[in-house]
Formats: C-alpha cells, structure tokens, sequence
C-alpha cells in the first residue's frame, strides 16, 4: 500500500495551526533544556549559541512534531 492510498485526514487551517503550535512548544522546550545544560557545564552561554539551539530545536520540532498532530484521531463516542 503506497502513502497515496492511504485515507488522509482533512487538515483545516485549525489543524495546521496546531501543528506548528505543538512543535513549536516542543522545540522551546527542548532549547531550554539543552541551554540549561550547556550553561550548567561551561557557567555562560554565548548568544550565538542561543540563537542557534533555538532555531533548530523549533525547526526539528515542526518538522517532527507537527505531522504527528496532523495526524491524530479524534475517538468520536456512539451514542446507545
């Protein structure tokens, strides 16, 4: 079965949204976590360095987290 005939959701600007928001968070969260390390280890953290953790923990972040939102299913309950 190839990615084509896989039944894709609809995605919506809501829903992109989202996705870009959670990967977002998930790469501040990881940036703040490796610039704490870093200042732990060395005492100081230059700006460059900031601005590149950052950048690329966002960008990892809406690549990899994005698609795994746009992809979640919602369980919708029957009603008996």
């Amino acid at each position: 079965m190839t990615a084509r005939a896989l039944p894709w959701p609809k995605r919506g600007r809501g829903t992109i949204l989202r996705g870009v928001t959670a990967g977002t968070a998930w790469g501040l969260i990881v940036a703040t976590a490796l610039l704490a390390l870093s200042f732990h280890q060395c005492g100081t953290i230059c700006l460059g360095q900031m601005v590149e953790t950052t950048a690329l923990s966002i960008t990892a972040g809406i690549l990899a987290i994005g698609p795994l939102v746009l992809l979640r299913r919602t369980a919708k309950i029957r009603a008996a």
